[in-house]
């Protein structure tokens, strides 16, 4: 979707093929300007398509379990058995499926949008779904209780079943996207070089943002540097009369007390209100926003582990690699075999290589 270019004369055209010296209404007609079509389309939040995304894959993988109990159980080997105990390992590997692909960054919608990643992203949740049901059927004793077929037949199901639910929900996310469906309606408050760089950027940036209006308060020695629509009474009125997703002041947080001031009258509107204070751009992506005592960080880079991650990670390096030594044991022993037959070198050996914070 092309959200802003420049036409033949140099001027900058944000999305819809609005003027940016046209954005919003006239300073007279601020209050009285009747809504717009095409900018009060329903705003759809990206949020619950990504669960409902999230939740129809669940299913799917649930589904698959019993499908495959059909094909590969009663068909092939003509064998009925109480359906009970296949559907509760089903849903316990569509739940364990669907957070290891949510853990992997799958039901982001920027992802989700995009086909490069998703494959990835698919066979790991399954693949960790199929290792911690057999782990947890090797501990409990039950594995024999369930076909090793039929667990093969359901995991195949599964990622044909999700790898097509996912090609269709691509293209049906670009084709929703190209509508609108996803625009967020943006009004700007400032009128300076951080208003202008604003939108400029706006315009070439593809994250489906729509700029409907620029409004300031300017005193009588001061020049915009984009035309604005009116003052912040304007601003407030327009707001009442059409959706406004975000309002972004562009000022510098020099101007704290008038940013203040700002804040608690623009609260009367249903929007979500953010302030760039710069128009430098940032070559590294600012991870979050942290409050130091009311002093604004930004933090760029997070360090790899931390909380539950490293507990989480120790305890999977050493039961999956217990687990895998254990099933893989015969294999090891014949390739062992199979080195010191055919030269004097070591079968068993430790491989030095860099760890967490570089260590060796």
């Amino acid at each position: 979707m092309a959200l802003g270019k420049k036409t033949g004369d140099g001027e900058l055209r944000p999305a819809g093929g609005v003027p940016c010296g046209a954005l919003g209404p006239s300073h007279d007609e601020a209050r009285r300007i009747p809504p717009d079509p095409a900018q009060e389309q329903g705003l759809v939040s990206k949020r619950v398509v990504s669960d409902i995304i999230m939740c129809v894959d669940g299913v799917a993988i649930f589904l698959a379990a019993l499908v495959a109990k059909w094909i590969y159980i009663v068909t092939f080997l003509q064998h009925s058995p109480e359906i009970g105990p296949y559907a509760v390992v089903g849903a316990v590997g569509a739940v364990v499926a669907v957070l290891a692909m949510r853990y992997q960054g799958l039901y982001d919608f920027e992802v989700l949008s995009e086909t490069r990643g998703q494959t990835r992203r698919i066979l790991m949740g399954l693949v960790v779904a199929a290792l911690f049901l057999v782990a947890v059927g090797y501990l409990l004793k039950i594995s024999e209780q369930y076909s090793r077929g039929w667990f093969a037949v359901w995991f195949t199901l599964s990622a044909f079943a999700v790898f097509a639910a996912h090609a269709v929900n691509t293209r049906v996310l670009r084709w929703l996207r190209a509508l609108g469906a996803f625009a967020r309606n943006i009004v700007i408050y400032g009128s300076g070089d951080i208003a202008e760089s604003v939108l400029r950027r706006v315009a070439m940036s593809p994250m489906n943002l729509r700029v409907i209006g620029v409004f300031d308060d300017l005193s009588r020695d001061q020049t915009a540097q984009v035309p604005v629509s009116g003052g912040l009474s304007d601003l407030i009125s327009f707001g009442q009369q059409r959706r406004i997703d975000e309002i972004l002041i562009a000022m510098p947080m020099t101007n704290e007390l008038r940013i203040a001031n700002l804040v608690e009258q623009l609260s009367l509107l249903p929007a979500d209100i953010r302030i760039c204070p710069s128009a430098t751009a940032f070559r590294i992506p600012p991870k979050r926003l942290l409050d130091y005592e009311g002093l604004a960080v930004l933090e760029l880079e997070r360090r790899p582990m931390e909380g539950w991650a490293p507990i989480i990670k120790n305890a999977e390096d050493k039961l999956l690699a217990s687990f895998l030594l254990i099933a893989f044991a015969p294999f090891f022993v014949l390739i062992a075999l199979a080195v010191k037959l055919d030269s004097r070198g070591p079968a068993i050996f430790k491989q030095r290589r860099h760890g967490f914070n570089h260590e060796v």
